[in-house]
């Protein structure tokens, strides 16, 4: 497979919430209430316009938008793997994502849906003194996460955690892993929009690394499709995360 190259992603707003999707399920206090969902208009399902891997500050709404979350909910899965070749992702419609750094956050590797950012995945390292203990892969994220989280306001809407039998590799035995899930709306100067988002914390590469995988998917103004997405990876992506490195891998980017 073709290395996709890496792009920098300006700090818009869906870039913001990438690296607090996982965190914003993480830190949430308690689950709220689902607002009633919105009218919906009958969308052909579309990948989005071919990425050029050009600099991006996200997207906007509109029949794209829904096409392309359209897209992601019925697509088959393609494996995508990060350039030190540690992981596999199998995300939907593989081949319409384009790998991308995101600024001031070391991340292992990221990956945007179009150049308007229709969803974007995210995936870093965390360390821990032992990852067999329940737990600890989660809360060694949320130490990560909090400083990115006290800056924003953001109402949350939380799900109850899903425990997955997940195998590092297919011949593995399966060790249970929590997928949090969350619902935010976000309204900062650079963050303004409601976005579904979910995230596993895994036990990777020996007893001291564990792998935090995330997507977030922008509402704009499409909150039932962007949970449709989210709940996909849910069901489809994150129980399926391979380690592809016995190692863990040294670089971040």
């Amino acid at each position: 497979m073709r290395e996709a190259p890496h792009t920098h992603t300006p700090l818009s707003r869906l870039t913001v919430f990438a690296r607090l999707a996982g965190a914003l399920a993480a830190l949430a206090a308690s689950a709220c209430s689902s607002p009633p969902p919105e009218a919906r208009t009958p969308v052909l399902a579309a990948p989005p316009p071919k990425d050029n891997g050009g600099a991006a500050k996200g997207g906007e709404g509109g029949t794209e938008h829904a096409a392309a979350l359209e897209q992601l909910k019925v697509a088959a899965t393609r494996p995508q793997t990060d350039r030190q070749g540690s992981v596999r992702l199998p995300l939907p419609d593989g081949p319409s994502w384009t790998r991308v750094r995101f600024w001031s956050i070391p991340s292992l590797v990221g990956f945007r849906y179009g150049k308007g950012h229709h969803a974007v995945v995210g995936a870093v390292v965390t360390h821990v003194d032992d990852n067999t203990v329940a737990g600890a892969c989660t809360k060694s994220f949320e130490a990560w996460a909090t400083p990115w989280v006290e800056a924003f306001e953001v109402e949350l809407h939380r799900d109850s955690p899903i425990a997955v039998g997940w195998r590092a590799k297919p011949v593995d035995s399966p060790r249970i892993v929590e997928i949090d899930s969350v619902f935010a709306k976000t309204a900062t100067l650079v963050a303004r929009d409601n976005y579904a988002a979910a995230y596993a914390a895994y036990p990777a590469w020996g007893k001291g690394s564990c792998l935090i995988v995330g997507v977030a998917v922008p509402s704009r103004g499409e909150d039932g499709r962007a949970r449709e997405v989210r709940d996909r990876f849910i069901h489809d992506v994150l129980p399926k995360v391979e380690l592809t490195s016995a190692d863990e891998p040294k670089e971040r980017y």
